[in-house]
């Protein structure tokens, strides 16, 4: 129902002229007809006139650009919306028949929309109330919001109906505060407390190393079996890694510790599993699946300096201190002349990231400099460079291709220069010197020595800090990064940074060391530089779940390709069974494609992306189908989650037993829920087609006219 409120009409210049206009025409046209040859009746003078006259003012209101506004009033009754957990979490609950006679009861009121959610969000037809099938693999609750944010639909309210327990995305807890309506949660799912021991968390390095001893931490629960022996085991693959008799706490939480130490680098497939205790209704939560990727073994560093330096030492210490890394340096003390009695093309070939520390110096000879550059180019070895005092600016023009800076000279003069974090790098994995606050982290290091000269960024690179002198902060760069064409650097424009791990707050004694590995592990990681990306957007997948493929195409340069033919092969060893897969183009280098099978197991793939019969790159990997299901693992209402999501709307949760109550609600807030919306259109009638087919017709018409009656 709606009300006409205003109708008006406006022009890009005055109405006056516009009016002056209309009587020029018409007095124009009323004297071009006023004698005619030959001479016609007034019938046919007077449809001329009205044919022209009325094409010419047409013609006029285009010229004035007239915009035709129009404002109603309508009534509007804003919807409740409904979401039903349809994951299979639910299918197991004794009471998930009582959910669609719940849902026919709002659906005898028409302004109740309802939805569907799991691993997507589906809208359903109100005939279908009764037909949930709660087969959806997973529980993403962010979609939700997601599907709210792209509604413009006006909205009373939001009830979720739902066991509470996300199995994937992120928590919507911050989005929820920033709805204009209130969220119901009604909560459906296991109340009663069973005999049960599951695997609740598995903590792991990201970065593990092969031969390297590294420890996986995994926290169990049980409840009601505390005092029970039981044997916990770490797979690698479907060998033994380890196994330990542990007794149940009391307390329902047993924390245990592992020591992996893997035997080749690569994606590794692991699993932790408690052994099945009698009376346990639920078995399928007593294992964790988890895959990992292991690194080369000794990761191996090589540090060249332009000649021996406090920043050398503590940088080589911190360096050694890691026992992942194989440290070997090469400090310049005389031309074509080291500290070490080591061979410099052996080192140079060998080493997988280099630390420039001071260099090249004086002391430096160009036909090591060029082997150095070299190295960097053809083999893609990514370095860190520090602006040391031993630096000589006339040699740092040899490696300019490989720097993210320019400058025209260094300066003799040092300024003493304190970090200044950029907010939006924050983030930034370099940067993570500290578990707290990471700014705060920053700007409590001592102050570090720049050459007081002008820094120029190249493009492609990015500034992770900037400089504060007596408080004053600059523009000038201090730390830097850049990805380029697979090359990877990092600059730090200054000297004694050694001051950062000897001079630091006591409470931030780690941060230099954390700072070098962060760098290092920075420059290491290959997977962002492969020109050709192709991964499953998870490691684990439910039995009749779709897999999902992403891919990410690059050229030489690494800009996005998005015409190649990208292709994969999916295999399953034990089943003896192997299909083949084509991705399809999203645009900007990326591509997707699903994988389906009705077959549990281990699987792998490799895929290829080729363009005009080039083959631009490779990428392998692995996934699991059905070892576990996760919706299955833990079936308990999550009833806290529920709460406070309703908390953060001002809105309510219900158990499922007090269901009705919240239909009440609906209903009675319904009642004086009605709007009253005021809607504005604007019609710009000077680009209208219709008006430049009628100015046509006209004129056409009039030319009819006039031939039929042989008018000059």
């Amino acid at each position: 129902m709606f009300a006409l409120e205003n109708i008006s009409i406006t022009f890009s210049s005055s109405p006056f002229f516009f009016i002056t206009g209309i009587l020029i025409i018409s007095f124009f046209t009323y004297y071009i007809y006023k004698y005619t040859i030959p001479q016609i009746s007034k019938v046919y003078k007077s449809f001329l006139i009205a044919l022209r006259t009325l094409a010419l003012i047409l013609l006029l209101l285009l010229i004035f650009e007239p915009i035709l506004t129009v404002t109603k009033k309508i009534l509007v009754i804003p919807s409740n919306l409904i979401f039903v957990d349809n994951s299979k979490s639910i299918s197991i609950n004794k009471r998930k028949n009582e959910v669609s006679d719940f849902l026919e009861a709002l659906n005898s009121d028409n302004n109740f929309k309802f939805f569907t959610f799991g691993s997507k969000v589906n809208s359903i037809n109100p005939d279908s109330l009764n037909k949930l099938n709660y087969t959806e693999t997973s529980t993403n609750f962010e979609k939700i919001f997601k599907k709210i944010k792209n509604t413009d639909a006006d909205i009373s309210s939001l009830t979720i109906i739902s066991d509470g327990n996300i199995t994937d995305g992120v928590s919507p807890l911050n989005e929820s505060e920033k709805l204009g309506f209130p969220v119901y949660t009604i909560g459906i799912g296991d109340t009663s407390t069973n005999k049960d021991v599951l695997i609740k968390k598995v903590s792991y390095n990201k970065f593990i190393y092969a031969n390297t001893p590294t420890t996986v931490a995994t926290v169990i629960e049980n409840e009601k079996l505390n005092g029970i022996k039981t044997i916990i085991t770490l797979f690698d693959e479907d060998k033994i890694v380890e196994r330990k008799n542990i007794i149940l706490s009391k307390d329902g939480i047993n924390n245990i510790s592992f020591t992996y130490k893997p035997g080749e680098y690569g994606e590794r497939k692991l699993k932790i599993k408690v052994n099945t205790i009698s009376g346990e209704e639920n078995i399928l939560n007593n294992s964790k699946t988890f895959y990992i990727s292991v690194q080369k073994s000794k990761l191996r560093v090589l540090i060249i300096a332009g000649s021996p330096s406090n920043d050398l030492s503590i940088i080589k210490s911190s360096l050694k201190d890691n026992q992942n890394y194989e440290v070997n340096s090469l400090t310049q003390i005389a031309n074509d002349r080291f500290l070490e009695k080591e061979n410099p093309s052996k080192l140079l070939d060998s080493s997988d990231v280099y630390f420039l520390i001071g260099f090249p110096s004086s002391s430096s000879s160009i036909s090591f400099i060029e082997k150095v550059k070299a190295a960097v180019i053809n083999n893609k070895k990514p370095f860190l460079f520090l602006l040391g005092n031993s630096v000589d600016a006339d040699k740092l023009n040899y490696l300019n291709d490989i720097l993210s800076f320019k400058t025209s000279f260094i300066s003799s003069k040092l300024d003493a220069v304190l970090p200044s974090i950029k907010k939006e790098e924050i983030t930034n994995p370099i940067l993570q010197i500290s578990d707290a606050d990471v700014l705060k982290s920053w700007s409590t290091l001592p102050p570090v020595f720049q050459p007081s000269s002008d820094y120029e960024v190249k493009p492609g690179s990015n500034i992770l800090s900037r400089i504060i002198i007596n408080n004053i902060p600059l523009k000038r760069p201090l730390i830097i990064s850049r990805k380029i064409a697979g090359n990877k650097s990092i600059s730090i424009l200054a000297s004694g940074i050694w001051r950062w791990k000897l001079l630091a707050a006591a409470n931030e004694e780690n941060v230099f060391d954390k700072f070098i590995s962060n760098c290092v592990k920075w420059l290491y990681a290959s997977d962002s530089e492969k020109k050709v990306i192709i991964m499953p957007v998870k490691k684990l997948f439910s039995l009749n779940e779709d897999v999902e493929f992403t891919a990410q195409v690059y050229d030489e340069s690494f800009n996005p390709v998005s015409n190649a033919d990208v292709s994969l092969s999916v295999t399953n060893k034990t089943k003896k069974m192997t299909a083949n897969l084509n991705l399809t183009s999203k645009g900007n280098g990326l591509y997707s494609g699903v994988f389906q099978t009705t077959n549990a197991g281990d699987y792998s793939y490799t895929g290829k992306a080729i363009l005009n019969n080039n083959l631009l790159g490779k990428d392998s990997g692995k996934f699991n189908i059905g070892e576990t299901n996760i919706e299955l693992t833990n079936t308990k209402l999550n009833s806290e989650f529920l709460k406070q999501l309703s908390k953060n709307s001002n809105g309510e949760y219900f158990p499922f037993n007090e269901r009705n109550k919240l239909l009440e609600l609906l209903r009675s807030k319904d009642k004086n829920n009605i709007k009253e919306k005021t809607v504005t259109s604007e019609i710009s009638l000077w680009s209208n087609k219709w008006i430049l087919i009628i100015i046509v017709l006209l004129l056409s018409v009039e030319w009819f006219v006039r031939r039929r009656l042989n008018l000059m």
